[in-house]
């Protein structure tokens, strides 16, 4: 089976998988995952944060996007711009009206209003996926958007993803455009 059909096979697994969670133990293991990312240095020393906001059986964001506010940290949410087939980040500042349903219903700030920041100037970065390994190489969505972004964060920014731990696996089908992140949190 080739690269491609393997990922597709895995993220259905693991998505049906990831879908029989109940809302209590999706809302234990983020509360956990929550304490841990803001237990780390990266994300202590972070000025400007990327976050994203969750849908379906996710990791629930809702905890990171608050306590990145009550810190004071530059709060970022990515948009897909659906003519480059890319994400653009725009600062949020915690309003509601300042967002509208983007692609696969997923919240994301509206342009006119929030301002475009520039992916080289993000800190820290919450990134989504399907599965990871322990070593955070990451099978995302299938769009290559994180790929793309991971690839243009500056040197000293770190890429962190959070996981349940049904979606840890030992291996993962690579390819040479799939890019691992700097840290796994799990639980």
């Amino acid at each position: 089976m080739n690269i491609k059909k393997q990922k597709i096979e895995l993220r259905k697994k693991v998505l049906s998988d990831r879908d029989q969670m109940s809302t209590a133990e999706i809302t234990r293991a983020s509360a956990v995952i929550s304490s841990e990312i803001f237990a780390l240095e990266a994300f202590q020393d972070a000025r400007v944060v990327a976050a994203y906001m969750s849908f379906g059986s996710e990791f629930l964001t809702d905890a990171f996007v608050d306590e990145s506010l009550r810190l004071g940290k530059i709060l970022v949410l990515p948009r897909v711009d659906k003519v480059s087939g890319s994400l653009s980040f725009h600062k949020w500042n915690g309003e509601i009206n300042q967002l509208s349903e983007g692609r696969w219903g997923i919240r994301e700030p509206n342009p006119l209003i929030c301002e475009l920041i520039q992916v080289s100037m993000i800190d820290f970065v919450l990134v989504p996926g399907v599965a990871f390994t322990n070593q955070g190489v990451r099978l995302g969505y299938g769009g290559g958007y994180y790929d793309n972004v991971i690839s243009k964060l500056s040197s000293g920014a770190t890429a962190v993803a959070a996981a349940f731990s049904l979606q840890l696996v030992s291996s993962l089908p690579r390819e040479n455009h799939d890019l691992s992140v700097d840290i796994l949190i799990s639980a």
